[in-house]
């Protein structure tokens, strides 16, 4: 038996609690924010008429409180420790001064439900805290996976598809998830600049390849197109041009020199 098995049998009755969720929204729509640079082109206030989830530091936009978002996920493991090893050499623990901000999210959004990776269950837990790890019961898409040795919570991109197909929902439009454009950039919407172009062409097929066998998925684009699933631009779904902004006009200074504190971001 592996460790990832004995730590799910042995945490069972804590993790099982997810299961509340299977078929919760079933045949409905929803909309998962990305942390992409397309969305600098955006108006989140276009997409507050679908349920939405949103993946990483969405919560951060001066305009989530527009969204109808119900659920939000930041699945990295051990992100809530007050130290984190770096993801680039020379690798060395600092400390995270973005998880901190981001509990205040936890505390001013009691009512939205937060998916974290059960890794920081030692330091964060309570009532509006939803802990994933390693699988889900009675999901015959994670069954697939596995079949083909993919890790379904391997990244929010991964783990938000997951979470939406269990749940249900018959259709999703991915917002911000620039490696499914055709063609795709790079940068986060928090980071200066528009991104830089580049090539994605196999992001993540096989992934998809299977997902989209349990669920309608859309991607929303600039301007462009993709080759890895349904796409509508931004005008055909909210019926108005795009338009580029910075980074510092859609999030506070205090945010932004928070995000600045991580290494990798071009702040």
């Amino acid at each position: 038996m592996n460790f990832k098995k004995i730590i799910y049998q042995l945490f069972y009755l804590r993790l099982n609690k997810i299961k509340k969720y299977k078929n919760l929204h079933k045949g409905e729509e929803c909309i998962i924010f990305g942390d992409g640079a397309s969305i600098k082109w955006f108006d989140l206030n276009s997409f507050s008429d679908i349920k939405s989830i949103t993946v990483g530091y969405i919560p951060f936009h001066n305009d989530f409180k527009a969204l109808n978002c119900i659920y939000c996920f930041l699945v990295e493991p051990y992100w809530f420790y007050p130290l984190v090893k770096t993801t680039t050499e020379p690798y060395r623990y600092i400390y995270n001064h973005i998880q901190s901000k981001y509990r205040l999210i936890l505390k001013k959004y009691p009512q939205k439900q937060f998916f974290i990776n059960f890794s920081n269950y030692p330091v964060l837990n309570g009532k509006n805290i939803n802990h994933i790890f390693y699988k889900l019961p009675n999901s015959e898409f994670i069954t697939e996976l596995n079949s083909h040795s993919i890790n379904p919570f391997h990244g929010s991109f991964r783990a938000s598809i997951t979470l939406a197909i269990y749940m249900g929902f018959k259709k999703i439009y991915l917002v911000g998830f620039d490696y499914t454009h055709t063609p795709s950039r790079n940068l986060h919407w928090y980071e200066k600049g528009e991104g830089i172009i580049n090539d994605q062409e196999n992001y993540e097929k096989e992934f998809l390849d299977i997902a989209k066998k349990f669920i309608n998925i859309v991607t929303i684009t600039i301007d462009g197109i993709s080759t890895k699933v349904d796409y509508m631009t931004y005008m055909e779904f909210c019926g108005k041009q795009c338009k580029f902004k910075e980074n510092t006009e859609f999030i506070d200074k205090k945010h932004l020199d928070v995000l600045k504190t991580w290494k990798n971001y071009s702040i």
